[in-house]
């Protein structure tokens, strides 16, 4: 029980200060120190365990994954100045008549580009493609919000998609092909809960491009990203060298200079490499240092049940905290050394990540969902009553997952 307590105090620690706005990284390193000090008094075992730690931040997995993180962040740069999406949206909206589609669509392909609060972005999108639909505001907040969320559990270019898959030892890409259930689930939850029940408006008749021409502003608008996605999912690419050969190539065809190239590096958030180094910082202490063991002895003997466990563990810091990294970061460590080794086969590594993916969907302190909760001036309760069968749905086929193993 005491163990337990330890623990609980470790968490506390992490989300009071990541409420205060402190770096997750450097939360994460202060988190591995205080795990080093309450489970092993002050010794020369105590400076080896630290010192190990701190090797974790340095080991190629570890800049491997610092790496493909500040690509994608500096992809998105350039597809956000080169106006990508843009085109991609004025496609869309004049390939698709049928506005449902829309509210949708709009978000979902604003989701392929990873960006803080990008709900906000697909937010006036979506208000536009509702005109003229019998939508009610709280509806509209839950599809943009929804959809936009829709693909983190397979899309391999998520910064926390791929720490998850660097905590699970495996690739991006190996996790992508086998967590489609819960993209199913996902889509299923946003159509059931956000699209069904809207009447369809008439067609529109403002003037529209042709089919062809509006295929091809698509095309023009989308290629980064599919290549990225051909080359490390078809082709099996290194992501890292399936990022740099898409940003060679839109340096190349925008003829982006260094002083473009000196911005797209200077919005590149560095911290995101802190965030890294102290995520594997803190999984390496827990383990080295007996508080997983301990913990564990301890959950057992209260006879909670392991799947329970798995999922509730990443849920609770996805709650408090609404960051996705935070989620997986301070639960998978916790709750993968209770696990079967192999991880996927058992279906216990998606389940935990279901956990942490529902609880920053449900998570009422999520930048997304509070922003565009007041840009749609919606109601806490009628929107929850969208979210959270919803999030249920994920939940029940990420349980299926591992009973069905």
């Amino acid at each position: 029980m005491l163990d337990l307590l330890k623990l609980a105090g470790i968490l506390a620690l992490i989300v009071g200060l990541i409420r205060l706005k402190w770096n997750l990284g450097v939360v994460l390193l202060l988190a591995a120190v205080g795990t080093d000090l309450l489970f092993i008094p002050i010794s020369a075992q105590s400076l080896t365990v630290a010192l190990d730690g701190l090797s974790a931040a340095v080991e190629p997995l570890t800049l491997k994954l610092a790496a493909i993180v500040l690509l994608i962040s500096f992809l998105g740069e350039i597809l956000h100045s080169t106006l990508q999406m843009e085109g991609m949206m004025k496609s869309l909206s004049s390939l698709f008549t049928d506005r449902r589609w829309l509210l949708a669509l709009m978000p979902m392909f604003i989701g392929l580009l990873p960006m803080i609060g990008g709900a906000m972005f697909s937010a006036p999108m979506v208000q536009e493609a509702s005109q003229g639909l019998d939508v009610s505001r709280e509806r509209r907040w839950f599809v943009n919000y929804w959809f936009r969320h829709s693909l983190e559990a397979v899309f391999p270019i998520y910064p926390s998609f791929v720490v998850a898959a660097g905590l699970m030892g495996i690739s991006p890409q190996a996790l992508s092909a086998t967590q489609w259930p819960l993209l199913v689930a996902a889509l299923a939850g946003g159509i059931l809960f956000g699209l069904v029940g809207i009447r369809p408006a008439q067609r529109s008749s403002e003037a529209r491009l042709p089919r062809k021409d509006n295929l091809l502003l698509l095309l023009k608008s989308i290629w980064p990203i599919a290549l990225v996605l051909l080359l490390a999912l078809a082709l099996h690419l290194d992501l890292v060298l399936a990022l740099l050969v898409t940003i060679v190539l839109l340096l190349l065809v925008y003829r982006l200079g260094p002083r473009k190239l000196w911005e797209f590096a200077r919005a590149t958030p560095i911290s995101a490499v802190f965030i890294i180094a102290g995520t594997m910082v803190f999984r390496r202490v827990l383990e080295a240092s007996g508080a997983v063991e301990a913990v564990s002895s301890a959950l057992t003997t209260a006879g909670i049940p392991l799947p329970l466990i798995v999922f509730a563990v990443p849920l609770i810091p996805g709650l408090l905290t609404g960051v996705t990294v935070a989620a997986f970061a301070i639960g998978f460590p916790i709750v993968f050394p209770l696990c079967p080794p192999d991880l996927i086969g058992s279906g216990y590594g998606p389940l935990a990540f279901a956990g942490g993916y529902v609880g920053i969907l449900l998570s009422p302190v999520h930048l997304c969902l509070s922003l565009t909760r007041v840009y749609y001036q919606a109601e806490w309760g009628e929107g929850y009553r969208r979210f959270l069968p919803a999030g249920l749905l994920v939940t029940l086929v990420a349980v299926a997952m591992v009973l069905l193993r």
